[in-house]
């Protein structure tokens, strides 16, 4: 649905530090008004924004009309397009909407213009009936993180090395970092209850913390030993390998005994060497998900956060940096993601080392208890191939 059916406009006088005034409108998309947008697009990140068709004044057109994009823009006296922000949906696969995109052209910058733009897109968004509100802020500044924790969105943890920083310019600092990690703040709407999750011990506590910031309900189910028997042999997986950045994206949606197979697939088809990194979602709604963060872990994987309140389904991040050094310290973090990228960092070297303990434990052994040792967690393993790799 376009979104100047559902907002009025807002004038806005807003002053700068040196004491210059601007005057706005905060209002939803009219057609006309892509050249505005793609200017702003241009003006922070020349022609390399991540979402190249966005360049497209069609394309822009068609998404507005087609109502899975809500645009909004904030227009000065004189005419201009001094900003832009976007609004998601994902519907029906998944039921939040997310706050996708917020970008000023830099002589707008200063004027405070970003708060009371971020409280009129939120009003649009919680007038309808979805889930959760959604964001996957920048690291490289907290402008976004703090503001959107003034309207109520909390940190869940990192969709960690999304994007190739030498394919994407913009007027920050990168730091040391060579791929450009997301953070995942969620605000609970239409969701109040996430239900039964299952997860492993050690990350109970943290993830009880996260919902219970949420404000909503739920139960975290208590460990059972599984029987491999009793669980599908078919796992339900979707993915998505973006070649430009070299990011892979997998969704494990049903867990079955297939999964290690599955995901050895993948590896082979998407190397973890270079920048290749992956990110996994795995549905913790699923009472074998224990079992398959177990497997993930062997493989290089390792918790990141939650993605919660997004669908009927509840997930957990993980995520396999490959060959792609992590520095955390370069980050630019408000305090909260500080403190989950302090424990995200500590789990990971725990994690590492207890899969190099069991990978030695294996090599002293001289066998595997699958036959491949070579599966236990090195970041440069290589997966071995299978007759019936799909």
């Amino acid at each position: 649905m376009s979104g100047h059916e559902y907002c009025r406009p807002k004038l806005l006088t807003l002053e700068n530090t040196q004491g210059r005034r601007l005057t706005v409108v905060l209002r939803g998309y009219i057609p006309g008004d892509e050249e505005g947008m793609i200017a702003c697009i241009r003006d922070e990140y020349s022609a390399t924004y991540f979402k190249r068709d966005f360049y497209n004044p069609d394309y822009l057109k068609k998404e507005a009309q087609s109502g899975h994009i809500t645009f909004f823009v904030a227009q000065t006296r004189a005419g201009e397009i001094a900003g832009m922000m976007i609004l998601k949906e994902f519907m029906p696969i998944e039921s939040m909407c997310e706050i996708a995109s917020l970008i000023f052209r830099r002589k707008y910058r200063g004027y405070g213009l970003s708060m009371p733009f971020f409280e009129f897109g939120m009003e649009v968004l919680l007038s309808r009936q979805y889930s959760a509100a959604y964001c996957l802020p920048v690291v490289y500044h907290d402008v976004t993180q703090r503001l959107l924790y003034r309207l109520g969105l909390r940190a869940t943890g990192f969709v960690l090395n999304v994007f190739d920083m030498e394919n994407i310019i913009h007027s920050y600092k990168n730091g040391r970092n060579v791929k450009h990690s997301q953070g995942i703040q969620i605000c609970a709407a239409g969701r109040r209850d996430a239900g039964e999750v299952y997860l492993p011990a050690e990350h109970q506590n943290f993830c009880r913390e996260i919902y219970k910031e949420l404000g909503v309900k739920f139960h975290v189910a208590e460990d059972v030993s599984l029987n491999k028997n009793d669980m599908p042999y078919i796992s339900e997986i979707t993915f998505e390998q973006n070649r430009l950045q070299s990011s892979l994206q997998i969704n494990i949606c049903s867990v079955g005994t297939d999964l290690p197979k599955r995901m050895h697939a993948l590896h082979k088809s998407f190397p973890m060497t270079g920048k290749q990194t992956s990110n996994v979602f795995l549905n913790i709604s699923d009472k074998n998900a224990v079992w398959a963060y177990r497997r993930l872990t062997e493989l290089g994987y390792f918790f990141t956060g939650l993605k919660p309140l997004c669908s009927e389904r509840e997930y957990m991040v993980m995520h396999n940096s490959g060959e792609v050094e992590i520095y955390f310290e370069d980050y630019i973090l408000s305090s909260e993601f500080k403190e989950i990228s302090i424990y995200i960092k500590k789990g990971r070297s725990k994690t590492v080392k207890e899969n190099n303990k069991e990978k030695n434990n294996i090599t002293d052994a001289g066998h595997a208890d699958n036959g491949h040792a070579a599966d236990r967690g090195s970041k440069y393993y290589k997966p071995l191939p299978y007759e019936d790799d799909y």
